[in-house]
């Protein structure tokens, strides 16, 4: 038995899309059993729900924070995860290539390949693609899902262009061998993948049992607007005031409020520890997908 889990509020036309997810598992005879998320915290109760039952994989419709909430369900178990993308941002369907249409996602459950993934956390949660601190984090906190489903990744234009305008904390970052240092910005990425088809961690991979540090050590909010263009042209990595290494845990904190997020969601304020765990995930790829 599958279960389908998907966002109603994931952008628009959901409708459509679970209807086609609903007639391809019918048409093939497949048993399912769907159910939608009403709040914070559904996705991740629903998957562990259903790995608990023994379900062989739990389908996750919509976008990185449905995505991040199922793996949150199914984080050590042996239930597979497989995404249909349908969101704002998709980070996690660029960064294991998934296919762009319904067809295509759920041509995996038999043709697709099936890989085990470290998980990291960030305070308690788990987070499957990338997490951050300071500006970014900010950001995301203040453009809400209204803003989400109306603008789609418009949304984070325009909520971060109204920040650059706000006073920008300064965040003290603390390595395992005690190394400290002072940056604006901070962003822990398990894969390569960002959004908007940036390559924010060259190095990045998902199947690592550790993480990309990508720090911006330079402060003020020109030097955000700079990175912002060297990170769309690629070019990020190379500036002296870019800082990005790898590392298996980090704790961040900060003077003043400032905030964290996880896969595209807002996490809570900081001080915030990241750090690799002995959890894993296990999820559905093409078989040409790159780990």
């Amino acid at each position: 038995m599958l279960r389908v889990i998907y966002n109603p509020v994931a952008g628009p036309k959901i409708v459509a899309k679970i209807d086609r997810v609903r007639t391809l598992l019918s048409g093939q005879g497949i048993p399912f059993e769907l159910f939608k998320t009403s709040g914070p915290g559904d996705a991740t109760l629903l998957a562990r729900e259903a790995a608990h039952g023994g379900a062989e994989t739990v389908i996750a419709v919509g976008g990185d924070g449905t995505v991040n909430e199922t793996a949150n369900g199914l984080a050590g178990s042996s239930t597979r995860l497989l995404v249909v993308p349908h969101g704002t941002g998709n980070v996690f369907a660029d960064e294991v290539g998934l296919p762009g249409t319904v067809e295509g996602c759920l041509a995996l459950l038999s043709g697709g390949k099936t890989i085990e993934i470290p998980l990291a956390r960030a305070n308690g949660r788990y987070f499957v693609l990338l997490a951050s601190a300071g500006f970014d984090a900010e950001v995301v906190e203040r453009m809400g899902h209204r803003g989400k489903n109306v603008l789609g990744i418009g949304a984070y234009f325009l909520a971060g262009a109204r920040h650059l305008l706000r006073r920008h904390p300064t965040l003290w970052l603390e390595f395992p061998d005690r190394e400290r240092m002072e940056v604006q910005s901070v962003i822990v990425s398990r894969g390569r993948k960002y959004g908007c088809g940036v390559t924010i961690a060259p190095e990045g991979n998902l199947s690592a049992t550790s993480f990309q540090v990508v720090a911006l050590r330079k402060t003020g909010r020109w030097a955000i607007v700079r990175f912002g263009l060297d990170a769309l042209r690629g070019k990020h990595a190379a500036s002296p005031s870019v800082l990005v290494r790898e590392a298996t845990a980090l704790f961040v904190r900060c003077s003043i409020p400032s905030a964290a997020q996880v896969d595209g969601d807002y996490l809570g304020p900081l001080p915030v520890r990241f750090e690799m765990t002995d959890k894993t995930l296990r999820i559905v790829v093409p078989r040409e997908s790159r780990p």
